[in-house]
């Protein structure tokens, strides 16, 4: 009878697992983000940058001067893994972080080399971003990026469980 019941759940266990796989949301988007990230990452080499890190670069330079908390909600991002990016931008003197106001806050601006690097990696993720359109088509690709603009407006808005 024991044997019976473990072949049972273990069926049953396998079943949830292949809709998981087949379902989730988050298997799927994480998936997805690496396969677009690595699709990007193809064209910028030249630049030394990877793709997070010229994200991160775009966000800063958009913002003139955040606050690490600031930017990490921004990128939506954990504040020790910003921190480890930032930390190796600022290795490669592309950005500057400095105390703030009080000794708590930390401001984040681009240096000279930041900015270049930027007007450098541009034209290659334009590279990118032209042939990830052309692949998708125009009309997919404006309906993807709305849906993943509403997704990331998700994180306001969900309550986290008890």
């Amino acid at each position: 009878m024991l044997l019976i019941m473990e072949k049972e759940t273990e069926q049953l266990d396998t079943a949830a697992l292949r809709e998981l796989a087949q379902a989730c949301l988050c298997m799927h988007t994480r998936k997805a983000a690496r396969v677009i990230t690595q699709f990007y990452e193809t064209f910028l080499p030249p630049s030394g940058l990877r793709m997070t890190q010229f994200i991160v670069l775009v966000v800063v330079a958009l913002s003139e001067q955040e606050t690490v908390m600031q930017l990490a909600e921004k990128l939506a991002m954990d504040r020790s893994a910003l921190a480890r990016s930032l930390k190796s931008l600022e290795d490669r003197g592309l950005l500057i972080i400095e105390s703030g106001s009080d000794r708590r806050t930390r401001l984040v601006r681009l240096t000279k080399p930041g900015h270049q690097a930027l007007a450098q990696t541009l034209p290659s993720w334009r590279q990118a971003q032209e042939q990830l359109v052309t692949q998708f088509g125009e009309k997919q690709a404006r309906l993807l990026l709305g849906d993943l603009k509403s997704v990331a407006l998700l994180n306001k808005s969900i309550e986290p469980l008890p």
